[in-house]
């Protein structure tokens, strides 16, 4: 893993790792993420790395789970290619953004980015997507 780690939802919350050892952190966003990571870090220590993953499905505890998950070397996103939707030239990070910013099902992706709106092939794309930022079933 590189430092800096950067994981964020653009123009809104941003959490960077500067080091390891000692473990640092700048954090830049709204008061529920300085809330929750000062919760998290009461409760699980400061090494958060070992922080258990977060059931709730709002954007503070989806950027910290990918924290986590990038942390422990088990980031393994499903989708590789930059461009979700080739027919409506929808990419992965816009994707990703309507995801943070609360896009829960392929419906709700497909409304707020337009992607799988044409042809529909991109939609097991965006399941999967959906599947691995929440952890379950769509």
């Amino acid at each position: 893993m590189e430092l800096p780690l950067v994981v964020e939802l653009q123009g809104r919350d941003r959490l960077e790792v500067t080091s390891l050892d000692p473990f640092k952190m700048q954090v830049i966003g709204c008061e529920s993420l300085h809330q929750k990571l000062n919760l998290m870090k009461q409760s699980q220590g400061s090494d958060v790395s070992k922080w258990t993953l977060q059931t709730d499905q709002n954007h503070v505890s989806l950027l910290i789970n990918e924290l986590i998950l990038k942390l422990q070397n088990k980031w393994n996103h499903p989708y590789p290619h930059e461009e979700v939707c080739h027919c409506r030239t929808v990419s992965l990070e816009t994707v990703e953004q309507a995801i943070m910013n609360g896009a829960q099902t392929p419906e709700m992706v497909s409304k707020w980015t337009m992607a799988s709106t044409a042809c529909g092939t991109c939609r097991i794309d965006v399941e999967k997507i959906l599947k691995f930022r929440f952890q379950n079933e769509i």
